[in-house]
This record gives C-alpha cells, sequence and structure tokens, in this order.
C-alpha cells in the first residue's frame, strides 16, 4: 500500500508538471503585437483545460481541444502600450512590457542578416549602436534550427528593446528600416528576424509543397522521408565514406593534423583540387567540415626574404592561412575577401608551403572568386596561385 501511494503521488505531481500553460517563446516581455487587427493568443494546456486570457480591459476564454492546443483571438486594439497580457489556466503567464504597433518579418540571407555590429561594414556602426535609443523598437530573433518536418513552435528566443546595448545584435537592415517607419508613423516597431545567411528558398519550403512541383519528383524520390535524427545519421555516414575514399584507410590522428601547415609535411598521396572553386562542385563533393589545402611554390634569391601580399579570392566560411608553417592571418565570414601581409623574412629561396585550413559551417565550402585575386605579390612581381591545390579533411561536421 506504501508502495502504491507513493506511484500515485508521483503521478500526480507529472500530470501537474504537464498540465503546465506554455506559450511559444516569442509571447514573452517585450513583445510587440500587430495593431488595427485580431490578435491571436495561443497555446498548449491540458486537455479540455479552461484558458482565460486579459489584455488591456478585454478578457476572453476557450477551452483547450483533445491534444491540449488553444487559441483566442483578442479584438483589435490601436497603437500603444505598454500594457500586460495574462493567461490563466491551471497556472498563471503574466507578459509585461506588450506594445501594440506593426510588426514585420525579416527573413533572408546574408543581406538581411547581417548585424550592425557584424564585420564592420556598416558606416559609422559604432555612433550609430551608440546613437540606437529607440524603446519602441524590438527585435526577436528566431533561433536557428533545422527540422525535415515542421514545428509547432520555436527552440527559443526572446524580444529585446533596440538601445545602445542590444542595439550591435540587431539587423542592420531591419533595424534602419525600423527607425524610419518610426520616424514617420510614431508607432511602436517589432521585428521578427527571421534570416539565415546562404540558405535557398527551397530550405525553407516543406516537403509537401515540393511534391505538388514536377520538378522536384526525381530530388524527392532520392531523398528518403525520414526522421531529421535517421536523415542526419544518413548524412554523416556518407560523409565520413568520402573521408574513406579520400584518406584510404589511414587514420589520421591530431598530432598528424597539426604537422599540415609544415612546409616539411609529405603530402604526396593527397588528393587534387582546383582553386578558386567550392569543393562541393568537384572532388570531396558536397559535405561541411574542415578541409586542408596547400600548394608549394618556388621563391627566387632575389624575391627570397622580401615582405609580400597574399590574396586568396574569398573563402567560405572561415579560414586560417599559414605560409611555411607561420600563421599569417584568420578571417570569418564567407564574402570576406582574403588578403593578407607576409612580413619580410617568411618566404624562403626555393620551396615554400602556403596551408590553408577551411571551416565550412553550411552551403558551399572552400576558396572561391575571380581565379585572377588569388595570388602571391612581391614588389611589382604577380605569381599567380590558381589551378591545382592538394587537399585532405581533417573533419567532417557532426550536423553534415
Amino acid at each position: 500500500m506504501r508502495k502504491l501511494f507513493f506511484l500515485i503521488l508521483f503521478l500526480q505531481s507529472v500530470s501537474c508538471i504537464t498540465a503546465q500553460i506554455t506559450l511559444p517563446p516569442f509571447f514573452s516581455d517585450g513583445m510587440v503585437l500587430q495593431r488595427d487587427h485580431k490578435i491571436p493568443v495561443w497555446g498548449w494546456a491540458s486537455p479540455k483545460e479552461k484558458m482565460t486570457v486579459l489584455f488591456n480591459k478585454q478578457s476572453k476564454t476557450a477551452i483547450a481541444d483533445k491534444a491540449g492546443k488553444w487559441e483566442i483571438d483578442l479584438a483589435p486594439e490601436n497603437a500603444g502600450g505598454p500594457y500586460t497580457l495574462t493567461v490563466k489556466g491551471k497556472n498563471t503567464i503574466v507578459i509585461k512590457d506588450v506594445l501594440m504597433g506593426d510588426v514585420w518579418v525579416c527573413s533572408g540571407q546574408s543581406n538581411m542578416e547581417m548585424a550592425i555590429g557584424d564585420w564592420g561594414y556598416i558606416n559609422n556602426y559604432k555612433a550609430e549602436i551608440a546613437a540606437a535609443g529607440y524603446p519602441a523598437i524590438r527585435q526577436f530573433i528566431v533561433p536557428k534550427t533545422t527540422s525535415l518536418t515542421p514545428q509547432k513552435t520555436l527552440s527559443g528566443g526572446s524580444w529585446k528593446v533596440c538601445t545602445p546595448k542590444n542595439a550591435a545584435a540587431f539587423s542592420a537592415t531591419a533595424y534602419f528600416f525600423a527607425r524610419s517607419l518610426y520616424k514617420e508613423l510614431n508607432v511602436p516597431i517589432g521585428l521578427i528576424n527571421t534570416s539565415w545567411g546562404g540558405t535557398q528558398v527551397e530550405s525553407w519550403t516543406s516537403r509537401a509543397a515540393f511534391e505538388t512541383v514536377p520538378d522536384f519528383k526525381e530530388p524527392l524520390a532520392a531523398m528518403p522521408a525520414v526522421s531529421q535524427v535517421e536523415y542526419l545519421r544518413m548524412q554523416k555516414e556518407k560523409a565520413n565514406e568520402k573521408i574513406q575514399t579520400i584518406r584510404g584507410k589511414q587514420i589520421v590522428t591530431a598530432n598528424e593534423i597539426s604537422t599540415w601547415k609544415s612546409p616539411g609535411y609529405n603530402d604526396a598521396a593527397w588528393h587534387t583540387m582546383q582553386v578558386p572553386g567550392l569543393w562541393e562542385q568537384q572532388e570531396p563533393g558536397s559535405f561541411d567540415g574542415i578541409v586542408w589545402l596547400r600548394k608549394n611554390i618556388t621563391i627566387s634569391t632575389q624575391d627570397a626574404g622580401k615582405p609580400a601580399v597574399l590574396e586568396l579570392a574569398m573563402i567560405d566560411d572561415n579560414d586560417e592561412t599559414y605560409v611555411n608553417g607561420e600563421q599569417i592571418g584568420e578571417t570569418k565570414g564567407y564574402n570576406i575577401a582574403r588578403k593578407y601581409l607576409l612580413p619580410a623574412g617568411i618566404l624562403k629561396e626555393g620551396k615554400n608551403t602556403i596551408a590553408v585550413r577551411i571551416d565550412d559551417t553550411g552551403g558551399g565550402g572552400g576558396i572561391y572568386g575571380d581565379s585572377q585575386n588569388v595570388k602571391l605579390t612581391i614588389g611589382e612581381k604577380v605569381l599567380q596561385l590558381n589551378g591545382a591545390w592538394v587537399f585532405n579533411i581533417e573533419a567532417v561536421s557532426a550536423s553534415a
């Protein structure tokens, strides 16, 4: 009987936990709701649980369905605030500092994702951040997660008020757009930042939608309808098979990888890749991870010891670049020109080795761009470096 009592107590406690009302993450302190339109509020609770939503002078109720889903449409509100949104059931959720205004979904690739403080590309970005005191402008960044099927909610996120403390992380495009609108309309502006650099529109399209387009029938047939976990496992397995094809049965240790930048390392067994050129379009093919590229060049007696400039067009995504074993630069960002200064004394007479460690975090990978921008300049002399480089794979991304 004692065991039965504790079992019942345990099951009751579990029931209480699962009965808690939950809301999508964007229903949180500091949120902006769309003015002059009905206001949908939704979430999850216990099946058949009664919900009450209080907002401004409104109060509405609803009953959760058999799956625990519920939704309440509040009447439109004019621009204004701050208000408090309260949701009551078996538990109570209170959301503070809610504004009514205009809400914009900001989506796209890197030109939308790039924040005011990223890469130093925004003119006078430090002054812009310091002057970004607009408490009626808020941003919600949608977390970057992937799934092969539509998800019912987000994995996280929170609203941030536009202040000098937070502004560096605001999408630059969205921020300047919002600031202009705010000055013109004088209403709160909410930005839902759901951008992801380098993604194609296909990445945002469901399988069901693709199945209605004849051109996608063949690619879909090659992509099994399995869970994301299983699909990623299959992709990782293919990538590991690719490594085995390139490395053979060779076991590469961390100690050996540490010597790949050295001029004395024997790379005769490495495979060849054309530079510039993304590796997805040649060997090793499609995968994300870390690849090393090496090229040996010959420096004359006259040029040995002189300072030089090494250009590697652009690299997708991040690189560490070495000459004769010495790191001469590193850059993060797939669309930034690589131009590294070699101090006097690095170049030697005879054989010299350039080694580039490339971390491809998604999409294309490798050195890409204009072949004329892959070169070594010593004074007035230019040595073109485009053409064949040798490569080896250090690692495959866990998400590949």
